[in-house]
């Protein structure tokens, strides 16, 4: 006898198959475990403490009486800025400025390092702007949570909504975190930022209230052209601080200093990009070579925290923060895991009735009663 016999399936039989695999993937989707991942306590950690930094900046903003736009800082951050200023850069995305405000960015963060292949004790160099200080918090504090050493240099002005209060800018907001406790870090230089680093384009009153801001709070002050001799300089001072071994950079926001250009800032992929991606790119072709183009070169791994919405769906972050999120919420903090066993004997016994329903075992519950041939 055949094994196997010949038996046409009818609508019913189809149907019947059909039905028990829309239940199977059913009871295979509620046999599952969820499961802390395994970087948990440290997303935890990073992000409440970059929370309590939020907070603190918040309080010393209305302590200045500098007072928090309901209607543009609907979370009351006080961590977004003005519309414009005179240290005001370029235009900046409101919804995205609102959206960076999420201490579990801090926990995203760490979740790179790891993807990255940094390890504790290991430098992680950054590059930031006044333009997203909440990122900024987020990105020194995951470093420091994670074990590894940053080690950073900035640039003081900032787009629309960003640090670009006057008398409340990015080296006003750092060097308070760090008197505060909140970073043991803090940027080994400033520049003006703006184009060509040093604040082309803004009003002499912007530049010197940005150098103003650097210089009362004890930074070292960079401004020096040509665009490509200040990045050299923030390559090289970053390098050496970390001893000629720093194991990832991490880009906040669009720095002409940090992109070397507009074009590379769209082309360079959100999130986590290997060295292979300096060749791929042609970064050797533009003008400037900008620190993730000199990063990449010289085999370091890049962090770019830029285009927030597409790193946001990837990791399950709100696209729309009208209230500061909860801590350890979604995929970055929990993870799915499945009952290999429960799984194996699921697919076994669906297996099993596809087997008993094309064989015709089934057939006289469908009106197609099983045709047996003999072979002789």
């Amino acid at each position: 006898m055949k094994i196997f016999f010949k038996h046409r399936l009818n609508t019913s039989e189809i149907a019947f198959l059909g039905v028990i695999g829309i239940v199977a993937i059913g009871v295979s989707y509620s046999l599952r475990k969820t499961q802390r991942d395994p970087l948990y306590d440290l997303k935890i950690e990073a992000s409440r403490r970059t929370l309590k930094a939020y907070r603190v900046i918040k309080e010393e903003r209305l302590k200045r009486g500098i007072a928090i736009d309901s209607v543009n800082d609907p979370s009351l951050s006080g961590l977004i800025g003005l519309k414009d200023s005179p240290i005001t850069t370029t235009t900046g995305d409101l919804l995205a400025k609102q959206m960076s405000i999420n201490p579990n960015w801090a926990a995203l963060i760490v979740q790179l390092l790891k993807d990255a292949g940094v390890k504790k004790g290991d430098y992680v160099a950054l590059h930031m702007t006044g333009s997203f200080p909440a990122l900024n918090i987020a990105a020194i504090i995951a470093v420091e949570t994670y074990g590894a050493k940053p080690i950073f240099v900035s640039s003081a002005g900032s787009s629309s909504w960003g640090a670009n209060i006057p008398n409340f800018t990015w080296p006003d907001i750092e060097r308070l975190l760090y008197d505060k406790g909140l970073i043991h870090s803090k940027s080994l230089l400033i520049s003006l930022g703006g184009n060509n680093d040093i604040g082309a384009g803004l009003p002499e009153e912007g530049r010197n209230i940005l150098r103003s801001s650097i210089k009362r709070n004890g930074y070292t002050l960079l401004e020096v052209l040509p665009l490509q001799k200040s990045i050299n300089i923030k390559y090289d001072t970053l390098w050496k601080r970390g001893g000629g071994k720093i194991k990832a950079f991490i880009n906040i926001g669009r720095s002409i200093a940090s992109l070397g250009s507009h074009e590379i800032g769209e082309a360079l992929g959100a999130g986590l990009n290997w060295p292979k991606v300096y060749s791929e790119l042609s970064m050797n072709e533009y003008p400037v070579e900008g620190l993730v183009a000199k990063f990449l070169k010289n085999g370091v791994p890049v962090i770019n925290l830029l285009h927030l919405r597409n790193l946001a769906k990837r990791y399950d972050l709100p696209l729309v923060v009208a209230a500061i999120p909860e801590i350890g919420e979604g995929k970055l903090f929990f993870r799915d895991k499945y009952i290999v066993w429960a799984q194996g004997l699921l697919l076994l016994s669906y297996t099993f009735v596809i087997f008993l329903v094309i064989n015709g075992y089934l057939g006289r519950f469908f009106g197609n009663p099983r045709k047996e041939e003999e072979v002789v």
